[in-house]
């Protein structure tokens, strides 16, 4: 399968198809804060892709250590759910898009999996002993913790989540509930 990188400049939008397996590129460029945009399966070889590219995104811009490891691990959380939950082994695709607006690092994720809304589960409830916590729902905890913003919609027929850090401020997300 071929992945896609769209990468946008002011007033040209490249499209390159990267043949081969994951990895077959060294380090896409991102232009330094122009939008990198990568279409992967919905697969775990497809999501490490996504990270990777994630990963180029973030060294690009410089996001500092904190920031960035908060960025990375919300990802990481996001794509998996994709693929372990959305699609549960079914085809299908996500579209990963990383930007930068000022001094925020915006990603957005687009799937083709089940609709879900993240934000409407509820946060677990941590105070309960383990054997009394129900199944679930940490995941979506941490990726809230671990970004400023966080939306969703369901257009097109596929799930939209955008998430958004702040960075190269003083005090980033600690990845503790507020």
């Amino acid at each position: 399968m071929a992945y896609f990188v769209q990468q946008h400049t002011r007033d040209i939008g490249v499209r390159l198809a990267l043949g081969g397996e994951p990895g077959a590129i060294d380090a896409p460029s991102t232009t330094l804060g122009h939008p990198l945009t990568v279409i992967v399966p919905g697969t775990l070889d497809g999501l490490a892709e996504a990270m990777r590219v994630a990963q180029v995104f973030c060294d690009e811009v410089d996001a500092p250590g904190l920031a960035q490891a908060n960025v990375m691990t919300a990802l990481d959380e996001v794509l998996a759910n994709i693929v372990h939950h959305g699609l549960r082994g079914a085809a299908g695709t996500i579209e990963l898009t990383m930007g930068q607006n000022g001094r925020q690092v915006v990603a957005h994720v687009a799937d083709t999996a089940v609709p879900f809304d993240p934000l409407l589960m509820p946060l677990p409830d941590t105070s309960l002993p383990l054997e009394q916590r129900k199944l679930g729902g940490l995941g979506i905890a941490l990726v809230r913790a671990l970004t400023d913003e966080v939306s969703y919609e369901r257009r097109d027929g596929r799930n939209h989540l955008t998430l958004t850090w702040r960075v190269g401020i003083d005090d980033p997300k600690d990845g503790h509930a507020d």
